[in-house]
């Protein structure tokens, strides 16, 4: 259990003690109220004590709480100008931060803070606790409903939200002044605002009507609002749609309305506000939020009720429906204290309370301009989620949706039109979404008419044997029978194994050995659509041990299953390992196939070669033949081929000087072909260019020609001369087993031909790789390599270190003139293209490493990761498995996250700017 997050909240007036104070004591294993700021304490104790008999440190500046260094939150629930300046200095102090609602006064405010935040790591949330009110729960369940059921509203066509109250004079405190972010729309309409972008997402334009109905106090604190969402008709609303939202300072009327939805097919009618606050200023003890069943609970008195369309088109069925769930603020507390310890995501994002201060910018505009306010397309990735979960079949919940672009997670505060940079390109993402994210079952799709059986009913053709035409060569003879293979038969044969570690019933199929082609027919199929190998399949089951899961073989309905039969049971590292191969197989298994694919297999066969072969070859004017050294071609007798390459040397007393490349031995076609080029070239660059009359352009085309020219002739020279000092060493090594032959005949040893062509003895010492005495090229080019290499990584290393944060490091950033050197060093050698290419690959592999952390540091937390991981195990087992990887990654995340605020802002900067960028260009 990880340690209690030390809280001190900001102000104890009535958000402080009805909507913080409370839950935080209602959760000791996950907060602990260190203290409160409080500026002119009544009591020796302060008003914490005096309501709850709670005891808290008592901070009287803002300055003392930020110098605490125990305290890890700050709720800011202090007068509405406060929330900026109050919540950016507690980021700058290093504080996870939550602000009361409005968040901030203007949208640039709102978005400085989320900068700020996400440059630190920290959490930083909105206070929209009426998402979790009685009667907006279920309302969002009514909404879910299936058109096909009978109180379902079917398609909406108006939406009206109303926080109406009777108040005909002012309070006389700070929310009656003119001051920044005052009035009913800042306040109440925070809440009417939020609930309406978490239903229908961000409309096309606003129109508001925004006033001081009552005409007392100051002319501009708005006391009464009306604001209408427009959407459009799209292929996800047949009919033009408004949301209504209304807050009434004069609405005589008890219990007030709430909520009026009208759909095509009945029509949703809410009286009464949920009863929280008013549990929450009189509740004697914390407490009793978790432990008193009556908590949240609405009456049924103010239960909603729905009056629907007959299918004769004219009878109306009147129905109740009941908030049945209970308000539970106190579910925004426990996201809280789990997205600080990095195992959730804020169920508030930062976006979504800027998208709300928008929205009322937005209004305040259309009210005093008197027109109807477009609302930008700007849209962010936790907007183009709530409209996924709109609009989807199924409407999968943005909590536990995935959008993935160009191989990385999109994070929910990046915005859409900053993807891609060019209006030419495809704008194309992939969803995923958990399966438990479904909030209604999606529609059912026909299976395709041409699918592969899965597992239990897959047939693997057999082996067959394919006639293929004669050949005159011993290979025909020998060579190995052919087979057509299944494409998914290595999957198979992991799949039958993997359970087969589950159950002793079960019998793996086939031999380890004989999927070696299987795996390579495997391998194509998996890359054929688009996935990546799972590197779990190449792994080796571990050893069998005592004890496990226990399985035991059921039929049902005809087909086979494993049940589990010990769920207490620790699997072993076996059933572990099985687990996850068949998390791939299944799926694996189920990949259409409409063919197979046929492979054949032949071994190589030794070629015997005849003797004097070289010397029949030369009487019919044909090319002798030339052996590949380190070849012996004959298995049976290693010193044959010493033996054969003297007779055939003897046979042809006539060869070539070795020092002399022969012809042949000239790639004739990669030689010409560059001097041709360089000629034409050349022949250009003299018609536009009179060397005569400016000398110094006929040295520079001379030294051109001559670095362009001495590249293919010494690499031709060098062959030559290495395939002749090969030979030589050859023809001295063989010289040695040729007289130890004549020796043991009686015959003294003849000399070796100046022209060997042997068959080297299996066992001969690898040529030399270096040049003959006195070509020092190589040599040369190893030289000029390092030198291009030093040139290309300037600088490259010592970044390395700076990003990753080596000890010892210099972290500052580097001066102007370091830049511009370190710039026209790099400008004047890049010019070199493998000075380039170098750089750029280790550029790329800098970028892969950045991409990577900053994936692994932003990625979404999955909230039901471990039970999914439960669930896809089949037993205890897999859900161990996939808990203890939910804790790596949490760990690794963290990790990452701290290793990267310890990084100096310039850093970090370049860092983002890698991350947002394009990929660097392919290297060569």
């Amino acid at each position: 259990m990880s340690k209690s997050i030390n809280t001190c909240v900001l102000g104890v007036g009535l958000a402080g003690l009805t909507f913080h104070v409370p839950f935080i004591l209602a959760l000791p294993n996950i907060f602990t109220l260190h203290s409160v700021l409080e500026r002119n304490p009544q009591s020796a104790h302060g008003k914490v004590h005096d309501r709850f008999g709670v005891t808290a440190k008592i901070h009287r500046t803002l300055e003392s709480v930020l110098e605490d260094t125990e305290v890890e939150l700050v709720i800011v629930g202090t007068p509405n100008p406060t929330h900026y300046s109050f919540a950016k200095a507690a980021l700058e102090a290093g504080k996870h931060v939550l602000v009361d609602k409005p968040v901030t006064a203007t949208v640039e405010q709102a978005k400085e803070l989320g900068a700020l935040a996400r440059s630190k790591g920290l959490v930083l949330y909105g206070f929209q606790n009426r998402r979790w009110d009685s009667d907006f729960l279920a309302l969002k369940r009514l909404l879910a409903l299936p058109p096909s059921l009978p109180q379902s509203l079917g398609t909406l066509v108006e939406f009206e939200s109303h926080f109406d109250r009777y108040r005909k004079a002012l309070k006389g405190t700070w929310k009656d002044e003119p001051l920044p972010a005052a009035g009913q729309t800042y306040d109440l309409g925070s809440h009417l605002i939020d609930q309406a972008l978490t239903l229908f997402g961000k409309p096309e334009s606003i129109t508001a009507f925004i006033q001081n109905l009552r005409g007392v106090g100051s002319p501009e604190v708005d006391d009464s609002f009306t604001i209408h969402f427009h959407y459009p008709r799209g292929s996800a609303r047949p009919h033009p749609f408004t949301a209504i939202l209304r807050g009434h300072i004069l609405s005589a009327r008890s219990p007030q309305l709430r909520y009026i939805v009208r759909g095509t097919q009945g029509t949703y009618v809410k009286y009464g506000i949920d009863i929280q606050e008013d549990q929450l200023k009189v509740i004697p003890n914390p407490g009793a939020i978790l432990e008193n069943d009556a908590y949240g609970k609405e009456p049924e008195a103010i239960w909603g009720t729905i009056d629907n369309i007959a299918d004769d088109g004219v009878t109306v069925k009147n129905s109740t429906w009941p908030s049945t769930e209970p308000g539970q603020y106190i579910e925004l507390f426990k996201n809280l204290g789990a997205s600080i310890r990095g195992s959730a995501e804020p169920a508030v994002k930062w976006e979504e309370a800027t998208a709300v201060i928008e929205m009322i910018e937005l209004a305040h505009k259309s009210a005093k301009e008197g027109v109807t306010v477009p609302v930008a397309p700007t849209s962010t990735i936790a907007d183009v989620k709530q409209e996924i979960s709109n609009i989807c079949p199924g409407r999968p919940r943005a909590t536990g949706q995935r959008i993935i672009w160009r191989g990385r997670y999109l994070v929910d505060h990046e915005k859409v039109e900053e993807l891609w940079k060019s209006p030419d390109e495809p704008r194309i993402v992939h969803l995923a979404v958990h399966p438990s994210a479904w909030s209604s079952p999606p529609p059912e799709i026909p299976p395709p008419t041409q699918v592969q059986p899965l597992l239990s009913r897959m047939e693997i053709p057999p082996q067959q044997e394919i006639p293929h035409p004669p050949r005159r060569t011993r290979a025909a003879a020998n060579a190995s029978v052919t087979q057509s293979l299944h494409p998914l038969s290595f999957f198979l044969f992991k799949h039958q194994s993997a359970l087969a570690a589950l159950s002793n019933d079960i019998a793996p199929t086939g031999g380890a050995a004989e999927q070696t082609v299987a795996r390579v027919l495997a391998l194509h199929m998996v890359q054929s659509q688009g996935w990546i190998w799972p590197s779990i399949l190449d792994e080796e089951f571990p050893a069998a041990t005592e004890g496990g899961l226990k399985y035991e073989r059921v039929t049902v309905d005809g087909q086979n299953f494993l049940s589990l039969v010990t769920p207490s049971a620790t699997p072993t590292p076996r059933q572990l390992h099985a687990f996850q191969v068949l998390s791939y197989t299944f799926t694996l298994l189920a990949i259409p196939v409409s063919h197979t694919i046929t492979t054949r297999s032949a071994p190589p066969q030794p070629v015997a070669i005849p003797p004097n072969v070289n010397l029949l070859l030369q009487q019919l004017g044909l090319p002798q033949i030339r052996v590949a050294a380190n070849q012996n071609l004959n298995a049976q007798n290693p010193n044959a081929a010493n033996i054969n390459a003297a007779n055939l040397n003897a046979a042809n007393p006539n060869a070539a000087n070795p020092i002399v490349p022969g012809l042949r031995d000239l790639p004739l076609r990669p030689f010409l072909a560059p001097i041709l080029f360089l000629l034409f070239r050349t022949v250009l660059l003299l018609y536009f260019v009179a060397p005569a009359r400016k000398p110094i352009f006929g040295v520079l085309i001379l030294a051109w020609l001559v670095y362009e020219i001495w590249r293919p002739i010494r690499n031709a020279l060098l062959r030559g001369l290495q395939a002749a000092e090969q030979q030589q060493n050859q023809q001295n090594q063989q010289n040695q087993p040729a007289a130890a032959v004549a020796a043991a005949a009686g015959q003294p040893a003849r000399a070796a031909a100046p022209n060997p062509q042997p068959n080297p003895p299996a066992e001969a010492p690898r040529p030399a790789q270096n040049a003959p005495a006195g070509i020092q090229v190589p040599i040369l080019d190893l030289q000029a390599g390092a030198i291009l290499d030093v040139l290309a990584n300037v600088n490259v290393s010592a970044e390395d270190r700076v990003i990753n944060g080596a000890p010892g490091t210099d972290m500052s950033e580097p001066s102007l003139s370091h830049k511009m050197a370190v710039f026209c060093s790099l400008l004047l050698s890049t010019v070199h293209p493998a000075i380039w290419n170098t750089r750029r690959a280790a550029l790329r592999q800098r970028e892969g490493r950045i991409r990577m952390e900053a994936n692994v540091r932003d990625a979404p937390v999955d909230n039901e990761d471990e039970g999914a991981g439960a669930d896809a195990g089949a037993g205890a087992g897999a859900g161990a498995g996939a808990g203890t990887s939910s804790a790596n990654r949490a760990q690794l995340r963290n990790e990452y996250r701290e290793q990267h605020n310890r990084r100096p802002r310039w850093i970090r900067e370049y860092m983002e700017r890698v991350v947002a960028a394009e990929w660097v260009d392919d290297s060569d």
